[in-house]
Parts: C-alpha cells; structure tokens; sequence
C-alpha cells in the first residue's frame, strides 16, 4: 500500500496515536516529574532524583519496546500490541497518580514506560509497513506534526492542572490534580487507539516476512551511524525538558519558574510545528541530510546562547529558534530512518534505532544531574551547574551533526533530486 493511494485521511490514521503518546509524555516530563521531585525531594537531591526516574524508566522502556517490536515482525501483526501497551498504560497511570512517596513514584513510572513502550515498539513500525520510501517523508511530516501538537497539548494540561510545590499546597490538592491530569490522557489515548483501529485495518501480507539474515543489508553503516547521530543529539535535548525549569529557578532566579518553563516549552512546541510540515515535504524532493544540518545549528546555537544570557529578555528568540529547529529535525530524521529500512524488519529495527533517543533518556539525566549538584555543591551556585549544562546540550547536538557526516542517503527516498 502506497502513500498515494491512502491519501491524507489514512495518512492521518497512521500518524493519530503520536498524538496522544506525546501529550502523555509532555505532561509527564514537562512538569509533573519535577512537581512530585519537589514535593517529596530538598533542592539539594533534584538532580540525582531526576536521574534515578529518567534511568530506571528508559532502561525498562529500552527492553520493552524492542521485545514488543521483535515481537511483532514474527508475528506480523502491530494492533495487538499496541491495544495492550495502552490498557496496561492507563492501569500504571492511576497509580502514578496515587503515589504517596518518592520510591512508589519510581515504580510506577517504571510501569508506565513499559507499558507505553509494548504499544511504542510495534506502532512506530507502521509507517515503514505501509508508505512507500519516496513517500516517507510526507508521512514523517505528518507524524511531526501530530506529535508536536501533541507536546502542544500536554505541556498546556500541565500548565493548567499541576501544582507548583510550595506553601498552601496539600497532598490531596496534588493527588486530585494528577487524577485530572491522567484522567485527560486516558482518554486521549482510547480516542487515538480507536482511530488508529478504525483507520489501519490489518491484514495478511501488510507486514513482510522478516529477513532472517541482515550481513548483506547495504544500509547497516548508514542505519548505525544514524543511531549515533540520534543518541547524540537526544543526550541534548533530554537536558532540556527535565531541567529548563529548574534553570530559571536557579539561573535566572525566576519566582513562578514551573509556569515560566511551560510557557518557553509551549512557545518552542508552536514554533517547532513551522519547521515540520516544510521539512517533512522538502525531506522528499532534497537531500535530508541538508535539512538535518540546518536544524542541529539551530538547536545547538540557541543552546549555547542559554549558557550566557543573564536576562529574561531574549528567551522568546531562543524559543522561537530551538523550536524551529527540534520541528525540522524531528521530522526528516525520522524520515531518513526508515528509508534505510530492509523489508520485515521494521518492528525490531525501529526499536533499535529508538535506542537513540531512549539511551540518551537513561543517560542524560544521570549526567545533567549529577553535574548540576557537583557544581552547586563546588561554588554554592546552583545557577552555574544548569548554565554549564546548557553548553554540554550544545556539543552534544553538534557531535550528532559529526556522526551524520558518515551516513549515506538511500537515493529511494529522494523522488527528485535538487539541481
């Protein structure tokens, strides 16, 4: 099945569920980590704290998403999955929601990420199932721009639901405005799993036979300097969500810092959705390589500038360039992935190759964290360890552009080459 003879509302079926699995995860990450790490943790251990739930949850979501993607290519069916990564999901989510301490906090976000990476593995596998290469970039467009708009909308549930620790603030305030929260993203992703079911119909042959033997797959280089290319630039922005917060806090010395975070998350997440739909379009007529570096110098230029400034005022032209360039990459990166697909494989490879953003989710945090606090504890500045951590985002995106020098572009995802 081709992308042409699915047309946009197909195309919209295959894409719907990023939709919700990023508003799950924006109003996880964007604030309300940092809420339940503040409630329950001093300043002092932020850090180490948001490096125990960023490792234990992604080292768990690494070995689910590709036992579940694995899975799924011999069995040649993805809707099984993802129906019960999502169910499993909503039960893990109630009970972040009713967490009463730290350590339960850790083990249900734990659950979360293997429950929403059972469903993750199989269904980033659909798009390389049914779009053809030359078309991949258009689909991947899509595919940005459902997941944007749904960091859009998470990051604005958490702005408006999570409270910001602090006096007057009681447990039960807390619990009831996190049964809000997963109430709203239970439903968002039933809605998208039925659009998803009702959209991508299964049927025999929509997931080639696996190959059993890879040693001659022309594409391997390519696929695994990619991934190296990814993890690098991952590590980056891993840095950026868990503790933008905190660095206005500290940094910048901003009172309503939670809020402050979420409105710069937002203003990036709007401006990144400008840079997805030309990207993903351009990814499929011109080299997508070209497009991926002028996002990365994007990104690491406003990074480098976030380890400088000492004044609110020019956040809004950073946001506004970080976002430019996290919508472009996000987009074509994907897209240049699964171009360098073999056939039936999708479900195992793509969940390898999700190692670049889910190792960096395992690591960054471990060394942002402990960074922060050594340096915090070393000058009794807190604000220089997050300054400091936003010139390590910057050389983290910039070796990902040093990696993609040594992939080579499959010439089946190009439909027609610039002059």
């Amino acid at each position: 099945m081709t992308a042409a003879s699915q047309g946009p509302l197909k195309q919209f079926s295959l894409a719907a569920y990023w939709f919700a699995w990023e508003l799950h995860w924006a109003a996880l990450l964007g604030a309300t980590l940092q809420a339940e790490i503040a409630r329950f943790m001093p300043p002092t251990e932020y850090g180490r704290a948001t490096a125990v739930l960023g490792a234990v949850g992604a080292v768990l979501a690494i070995i689910s998403q590709y036992a579940a993607g694995r899975a799924s290519d011999f069995a040649r069916k993805r809707l099984p999955f993802i129906v019960a990564g999502t169910l499993l999901d909503i039960v893990a989510l109630y009970a972040f929601a009713v967490a009463p301490s730290f350590g339960a906090v850790v083990l249900s976000f734990a659950a979360i990420e293997i429950a929403l990476n059972i469903a993750g593995g199989p269904y980033q596998a659909l798009i390389p199932d049914r779009v053809a290469k030359s078309a991949q970039g258009r689909a991947s467009a899509y595919m940005g721009l459902m997941r944007l708009a749904g960091t859009a909308a998470g990051l604005l549930l958490a702005k408006l639901v999570v409270h910001q620790p602090g006096p007057g603030v009681t447990p039960a305030m807390f619990t009831h405005s996190f049964l809000v929260l997963v109430s709203v993203i239970s439903a968002a992703l039933l809605v998208a799993l039925a659009v998803t079911l009702l959209g991508v119909r299964e049927q025999p042959g929509d997931v080639a036979p696996p190959v059993p033997v890879l040693e001659d797959w022309p594409n391997r280089a390519s696929f695994w300097w990619l991934i190296i290319s990814r993890a690098s630039v991952s590590a980056g922005l891993y840095l950026i969500l868990p503790f933008l917060g905190f660095y206005l806090r500290f940094a910048l010395h901003v009172d309503r810092y939670q809020s402050a975070s979420l409105s710069l998350l937002l203003l990036m997440v709007v401006c990144s959705l400008v840079g997805t739909a030309p990207a993903g379009v351009l990814g499929d007529r011109f080299s997508k390589k070209s497009i991926i570096y002028i996002a990365l110098a994007l990104l690491a230029g406003g990074a480098l500038a976030l380890t400088f400034i000492t004044t609110l005022a020019p956040l809004t032209a950073l946001a506004v360039a970080l976002g430019i360039g996290w919508g472009a990459y996000y987009s074509v990166d994907w897209a240049l992935a699964t171009n360098l697909l073999p056939e039936g494989r999708a479900g195992a490879l793509m969940a390898i190759w999700n190692l670049g953003a889910s190792a960096p989710q395992v690591a960054a945090p471990i060394v942002g964290g402990l960074l922060v606090d050594r340096i915090g504890a070393a000058t009794g500045d807190f604000g220089l360890g997050y300054r400091a951590l936003f010139a390590l985002v910057a050389g983290f995106v910039i070796c990902g552009a040093l990696a993609l020098v040594f992939v080579r572009e499959n010439r089946e995802g190009v439909t027609r080459e610039s002059s």
